[in-house]
């Protein structure tokens, strides 16, 4: 095996097995003791962050930052990966942010300058708006590594930093949409899921998976499925609303907010949503419904009809007062 090969697959080895010894590498690739240590030193030249260990049980190890091996690049898997990141650019706030600003520009950097000269005319070519937010999400991280490896999270979370409250809950996963973050997770508090939008989440810190007396096993869920965990039974009030051909559209965009939700289509074109909501929603969901205007009808249940009823009588009063 050549030199290069062999330092190509060393690294690859090395960050799988994390540990190991300068014997055990040298009996795997067939070289002396000798041998293998140039290679690692050559590793470690190279950027790999290798910790050497003495003493009984000694060795090397890999730090936690972990250099992947060199990988090959067609032209418009280079133009792929390039546009990936540039796709998210409007976003205040990202996971891993700093990261990924880093990769991009040693990225860039080793690109031939012809494709430079390429991507720097297509980014003016091609865009990806999306709702630009002055709210900065944080803590996105920590809830990302919470939902990986099924950890709770104590955060302080409200509209102001004046108004919060103290939870303990189970990270689901994180989601964009339409410029802000969202978290589903499990909250203990309230002993049921939830959907907390980042931006209210004031601070974050892992919880001790001890304090919790009933933790929740939410291997199953995930961001394909959370939205039928959403409501238990015993504290969803039934929704049935109206919609036009026009509120089928509308609700069509908005639809992220009942991932658990049906709505059933006449041949007419009317829709028909059934959805379940808590109790102590109404006053958000009576805001969601007014905005569609008299493209959706409340039927039920009269708490939300007399709600949404309340804010369009207020409207019209502000129309029937004489504006100087």
């Amino acid at each position: 095996m050549g030199k290069s090969r062999r330092l190509i697959e060393l690294m690859m080895a090395v960050n799988r097995k994390r540990q190991f010894t300068v014997k055990e590498l040298a009996e795997e690739f067939g070289v002396s003791t000798r041998t293998m240590l140039r290679d690692l030193q050559e590793l470690s030249g190279m950027g790999v962050p290798l910790y050497s260990q003495v003493g009984a049980g000694g060795g090397y190890r890999v730090l936690t930052e972990r250099n992947l091996p060199p990988i090959s690049f067609t032209e418009n898997e280079a133009f792929s990966i390039f546009f990936a990141c540039h796709a998210l650019r409007h976003y205040s706030s990202l996971p891993f942010k700093a990261s990924a600003d880093s990769a991009l520009r040693k990225f860039f950097a080793y690109l031939p300058d012809d494709m430079k000269e390429q991507i720097d005319e297509i980014r003016h070519r091609v865009d990806f708006f999306t709702h630009k937010r002055p709210q900065r999400a944080g803590y996105l991280e920590i809830l990302l590594q919470a939902s990986i490896e099924r950890l709770p999270v104590t955060i302080n979370y409200g509209v102001r930093t004046d108004e919060t409250t103290l939870r303990t809950v189970q990270p689901i996963g994180i989601y964009a949409h339409e410029g802000y973050w969202f978290c589903p997770a499990y909250c203990y508090l309230r002993n049921a899921y939830r959907l907390f939008r980042v931006d209210r989440i004031w601070s974050a810190a892992l919880a001790d998976v001890e304090t919790i007396s009933a933790p929740v096993d939410v291997c199953e869920v995930n961001l394909s499925n959370f939205g039928l965990h959403f409501q238990s039974e015993l504290e969803s009030v039934d929704v049935k609303v109206k919609l036009s051909a026009k509120g089928i559209e509308l609700f069509s965009d908005k639809s992220w907010l009942f991932p658990w939700g049906n709505v059933i289509v006449s041949d007419e074109g009317i829709g028909i949503l059934k959805v379940g909501i808590l109790a102590s929603e109404i006053p958000f969901f009576a805001e969601y419904f007014f905005s569609f205007g008299a493209e959706a009808i409340v039927l039920q249940p009269e708490e939300l009809r007399e709600a949404v009823r309340a804010k369009l009588v207020q409207t019209l009063e502000k129309y029937d007062t004489p504006q100087c």
